[in-house]
């Protein structure tokens, strides 16, 4: 099989930056630009290049690796003044390369990753190029978090932006449901402050609509007393039991409180893990995992988790009490980790039926891709916020069904992912309206309005881009198109 171009299916493109056009930049940044000046002759630039998808291949003409506010408004005016839609790179964990701009710029802020955390106020602040890790490590000391994703080397402003599901979000929600406040840096070059007292509009948009409206320099998340410790339950089944135990997890998953985090992973190898025998190893298994999301010295968290490990009949059940940023944030990240080929594929379930089990055991069975089957747990404080209260929409969900494929060869490419866009429309009954904006694939641009919440929602967004953005300077992204009265 051939394998895929992300390169000719860019949906927007960005005029190329030429030598010529890059000493023109370089002197017109003269004195107002601290970072670094990354153009293909820096030694620097194949490393800038390189994001979490090996699958991804493009080659800016220019990246600017900003420090600091000042840099990014800088980037912003060169942006304007040569007519550069930029790229904006926080972690680079986009599974559809977005975070570069094939032949233009990029605006790269790996260079803003200092976060303040104010414990008495449960305040914490984190400049844009922030890695979920950085902030796992600031907040634990204080035995605090800010909720968000599942890996911690992903980027939070992508994350926060496009919503934010995580570990948390049964007991607190989202990453964007915890702003407090946001420096952004407008298409204009003019930072602002923005706020449910200051541009409440813009701060609406903000929750869910992604990097359309500006360049954030700083999040003010709201944290929430939590570890450093986290009590986990974790139980292995073979395949021959997986069906068994995901009919009994489908059962219970809408009884539990909102304290619980129950998740689903059919993994085709069994990473090297804390919890997983030697001999285990590589062999393909069903994990769920138990979190109790408080206090994890609670005896009642202690029955919860016990209860769920033995559903089934699992090859392995377990308790324990590990640090959660060190650890469970930490857990996939080497299965995960940058270079590999990844193709992503997310759906809402509406329910987990014995028809939908079957579906989803017989294609890991089956499957030649690394990676897994992941069942996340939702429900609880996500849908706590009404639907037309932040841009993020489809709340209402209580499961998220992802494939999360990793594959190393090129040739694989078709068929690997011809083979989970077939499942995904097999488990067509039992799948719900919507897609989470941050799992978009390079292959899905059609599906961007559905992901904004459908025409009304998406309309209602291009009113506020139009007043912010109205020339669409940000479009290399979910993009939402200025929508003019």
């Amino acid at each position: 099989m051939s394998s895929v171009s992300f390169r000719s299916l860019e949906v927007e493109s960005s005029p190329a930056i030429d030598r010529a056009m890059r000493l023109r930049i370089a002197r017109q940044l003269r004195g107002d630009f601290k970072g670094e000046f990354i153009d293909p002759e820096h030694a620097g630039y194949e490393t800038a290049r390189c994001v979490w998808n090996g699958m991804v291949d493009k080659r800016p003409g220019l990246v600017l690796r900003c420090t600091c506010t000042a840099d990014v408004v800088a980037a912003v005016r060169i942006a304007r003044e040569f007519q550069l839609p930029p790229s904006v790179r926080g972690g680079g964990h986009s599974v559809s390369g977005k975070a570069l701009s094939d032949g233009g710029l990029t605006i790269d802020l790996g260079g803003m990753r200092d976060v303040a955390v104010d414990p008495v106020h449960r305040l914490v602040r984190a400049g844009g190029g922030c890695l979920l890790g950085d902030i796992d490590e600031a907040t634990a000391e204080h035995g605090l978090i800010v909720p968000a994703g599942i890996m911690s080397e992903t980027g939070v402003g992508g994350l926060a932006l496009g919503g934010g599901i995580g570990w948390f979000s049964r007991k607190h929600g989202l990453t964007c449901d915890q702003f407090v406040s946001l420096e952004l840096v407008l298409a204009s070059g003019e930072v602002i402050d923005v706020s449910e007292a200051e541009h409440p509009d813009l701060f609406w948009a903000l929750k869910g609509g992604g990097g359309n409206f500006g360049i954030v320099t700083r999040f003010t998340f709201a944290a929430h007393a939590f570890g450093p410790l986290m009590r986990i339950g974790v139980s292995l089944y073979d395949p021959g039991d997986a069906a068994e135990a995901l009919r009994a997890y489908a059962g219970i998953v809408p009884e539990l409180p909102r304290t619980v985090g129950w998740h689903a992973a059919l993994k085709a190898s069994m990473p090297p893990l804390p919890f997983v025998p030697p001999e285990w190893i590589g062999k393909r298994m069903l994990m769920l995992l138990a979190m109790w999301l408080d206090d994890a010295d609670d005896p009642g968290g202690n029955a919860m988790l016990e209860r769920l490990a033995r559903v089934g009949t699992p090859s392995l059940a377990t308790i324990d009490t590990v640090p959660f940023a060190a650890v469970v944030q930490k857990a996939i990240d080497k299965e995960y980790a940058n270079g590999h080929r990844y193709y992503t594929k997310e759906a809402h379930l509406n329910a987990l039926t014995p028809g939908a089990i079957g579906i989803l055991v017989d294609f890991w069975k089956d499957m030649p891709m690394q990676g897994e089957v992941e069942v996340i747990c939702l429900g609880g404080a996500m849908g706590d916020i009404g639907e037309d209260a932040s841009a993020f929409s489809h709340r209402g969900h209580l499961m998220w069904l992802n494939f999360a494929m990793r594959w190393d060869d090129p040739f694989d490419d078709s068929d690997h992912i011809e083979r989970t866009h077939k499942v995904v429309a097999d488990l067509h009954p039992w799948i719900g309206d919507g897609v989470y904006p941050n799992m978009l694939n390079f292959d899905e641009g059609h599906r961007t309005v559905e992901a904004l919440g459908g025409p009304a929602k998406y309309t209602r967004l291009g009113r506020i881009k139009a007043r912010y953005d109205p020339a669409n300077m940000f479009r290399m992204n979910c993009n939402v198109v200025p929508v003019r009265p």
